[in-house]
């Protein structure tokens, strides 16, 4: 019987790490990490939390800011058989025991900071397995991640796994206001993250900044396709502008996906605080990249080529639209990435001819394997071959997608995704609102912010500030709406479907006419 030498994406870490144990893998503020001490980390941590009583199939739950220990447990629980579910860390308890439960997850590695939620989290979850809760700088449950490294056995070999078993849960925010789990397998990961790789080019002598939190699919993707190919990493613990601009002079840093708003700050600090020009590659996401934007880009890194990209949490990047047709002025998301299909159905989920508007779908070689625990929102998702995100676009003659609307009404805020059921479901709960409706408005600094439009209870006032800190601990804070509008009742169809569209061509026109009254 033959077998695979490569079943998982761990498997090409592992031989980057046989190939070159000596070569620098992680930079980040605890200091260099070379390949051959990251998989022994892994390999010590990925037997100690077997010994701690999980099993293959367990869901282990990260709740931490960046930092190496990080990518060490997405590394270790692969090695392990175990299923890593990265924790948001801005989200609230309430969200936190939310995610944990729901994936029912066995055990749980927690930063220090965020040791006060624990008691709560321990009380809730009666499926936490108490000697696999492990303290990152700090003593929990089951001792501390630094305990469990100073253990010298390591597991030699990967616990063998199917290749269609669940590998990670990425938590994406869904329509009826509660996250969603979405399952990646092992082989979905294996093909999506190398495709990735070959689709920009890196190379093990690319160094990559990842300024943004690996608890977002994207930026753990590209530093695990970053190590697999033998590159250097560069771990920030979270974005600030004047830091980012210096590791990318200090570290020769040749490639980064950024969002934006994180372009636009560092084009702006760059003057003083560091030296972008060995920027070869730089990748755009989270929300459209204005022209002007692009424009200064091009002015000021001339060697570095850009790219803008569009993707869904369950599939990654599904369309690329690459520097030479942003040269060319395609001013849209782009054509279907490598080893994706893109197509626009209609209702019945027939496909439409380019220049039709209707729902965006994609096809991949190997889906996600659905929703944990929600059979209903995956069987919604997919239609036959096809999966939907739920926004609204077409494509023209050459296959560049445009996209029209967000079915959906996701905000998008300063790159970050955010639902407007969230807000609705936590604002429904004030005993003073009768209704709510949440939409995004344009904003200068982050591109879309959350409004509230809340219609009172017969008699009762509320205040913008009350309405506003009523989602304290109830709300992650990046969540929060920045504005609240009363109204005198929503806007339905006939069916009673709130027309958020509706609500944000009211605060566009008067927008404009503010606008207006002041040029």
């Amino acid at each position: 019987m033959i077998t695979a030498n490569v079943t998982r994406f761990v498997d090409l870490i592992r031989i980057a790490a046989r190939r070159n144990p000596r070569t620098v893998a992680i930079v980040s503020d605890a200091g260099h990490l070379t390949y051959g001490e990251l998989q022994r980390h892994a390999q010590v941590l990925a037997q100690g939390l077997l010994s701690r009583g999980l099993v293959p199939g367990d869901r282990l739950g990260i709740l931490s800011q960046n930092r190496t220990e990080y990518l060490e447990t997405y590394i270790a629980c692969q090695i392990a058989g175990l299923v890593a579910v990265p924790v948001n860390h801005r989200l609230t308890s309430q969200e936190v025991q939310y995610v944990l439960g729901n994936c029912g997850a066995r055990g749980l590695l927690i930063e220090a900071g965020y040791m006060p939620m624990l008691p709560g989290l321990l009380t809730s979850l009666p499926d936490l397995h108490r000697p696999a809760v492990l303290g990152l700088g700090a003593e929990a449950i089951g001792g501390s991640y630094q305990s469990l490294l100073a253990g010298d056995v390591t597991l030699a070999q990967p616990i063998p796994v199917h290749p269609s078993s669940p590998s990670t849960i990425f938590y994406t925010s869904g329509t009826t206001g509660f996250p969603k789990g979405a399952m990646m397998s092992h082989l979905n990961i294996l093909t999506r993250f190398s495709s990735w790789g070959w689709e920009y080019g890196l190379s093990g002598g690319d160094c990559v900044l990842i300024p943004g939190p690996v608890f977002h699919n994207s930026f753990s993707a590209l530093a695990l396709i970053t190590l697999a190919v033998g590159g250097r990493v560069v771990l920030m613990r979270e974005f600030e502008t004047g830091r980012a601009a210096e590791l990318i002079h200090k570290e020769a840093v040749t490639w980064s996906f950024l969002v934006p708003k994180m372009i636009s700050l560092l084009l702006e600090a760059s003057g003083t605080q560091g030296d972008l020009s060995s920027l070869r590659g730089i990748l755009s996401s989270g929300s459209p990249l204005p022209q002007a934007l692009l424009d200064e880009l091009v002015e000021r890194l001339p060697r570095a080529r850009i790219c803008d990209a569009y993707g869904w949490t369950e599939t990654g990047w599904l369309t690329i639209c690459r520097h030479a047709d942003l040269m060319r002025g395609k001013r849209c998301v782009g054509q279907a990435a490598f080893g994706c299909e893109i197509a626009i159905l209609d209702g019945d989920g027939n496909e439409l001819p380019a220049g039709t508007v209707g729902e965006v779908h994609a096809a991949n070689p190997v889906p996600f394997l659905g929703y944990y625990g929600n059979p209903s929102a995956t069987e919604a998702a997919r239609h036959g071959r096809w999966e939907s995100g739920g926004d609204m676009g077409v494509l023209d003659e050459e296959g560049f997608l445009t996209l029209v609307d967000r079915k959906n009404d996701m905000i998008i805020s300063g790159g970050e995704n955010i639902y407007p059921a969230e807000i609705e479901r936590v604002l429904a709960e004030h005993p003073d609102v009768l209704e709510v409706a949440a939409v995004g408005v344009a904003d200068a600094r982050w591109g879309e912010s959350p409004r509230a439009c809340v219609v009172l209870r017969r008699g009762a006032r509320l205040t913008s500030e009350e309405v506003l800190g009523f989602c304290d601990g109830r709300l992650a804070r990046y969540k929060h709406p920045r504005s609240v509008a009363f109204v005198d009742a929503l806007p339905r169809n006939a069916m009673g479907k709130v027309l958020r569209r509706e609500l944000r061509d009211r605060f566009a026109a008067a927008q404009a006419v503010n606008t207006s009254r002041s040029a």
